[in-house]
């Protein structure tokens, strides 16, 4: 006969469990000390490290550093943020840049007529941006010689 469950659990001896066995000394011996919860070794570890850690930051956490943003060398950096060449101001989003000057894509426009170049070619005059007509009759070629326009190589 096969004892039930229940009288396993009574805390006086029953017939069915032998006096001399592992159970009936795992439920009557140090029945008065408390005793302490049998742990698995990772959750032992586990435990180590909450009970280590002094502050109050959740187990399993690391400290970092927050990122150092490295200073630029000295007062003759390129600024961040391009400045345009025509208005001054600083460009955000797209840019053109020509000759190794910035400029909002509504300012690269003909000194002269205010044409946008964009698409259509353009011409340095004396440091400024012309169009091909404008940059044409800002120049005159020596004496003897006629005007030719190169186009670059992309």
């Amino acid at each position: 006969m096969v004892p039930h469950l229940e009288s396993l659990c009574f805390s006086e001896p029953t017939a069915s469990v032998p006096p001399q066995s592992d159970v009936y000394r795992m439920l009557h011996d140090n029945r008065d000390e408390p005793t302490q919860p049998r742990q698995s070794g990772s959750f032992r570890v586990l435990q180590e490290l909450v009970n280590d850690g002094a502050d109050d930051r959740p187990a399993g956490t690391r400290s970092v550093r927050a990122p150092v943003s490295k200073p630029h060398g000295g007062a003759g950096s390129a600024p961040r943020m391009p400045l345009c060449d025509k208005c001054g101001s600083g460009i955000v989003g797209a840019v053109v840049k020509a000759r190794d000057k910035y400029r909002h894509p509504e300012c690269f426009v003909c000194a002269d007529c205010n044409l946008n170049l964009k698409q259509k070619g353009y011409f340095f005059v004396e440091g400024e941006l012309y169009c091909e007509t404008h940059a044409r009759a800002r120049t005159r070629p020596p004496e003897g010689y006629d005007t030719v326009t190169l186009y670059p190589k992309a």
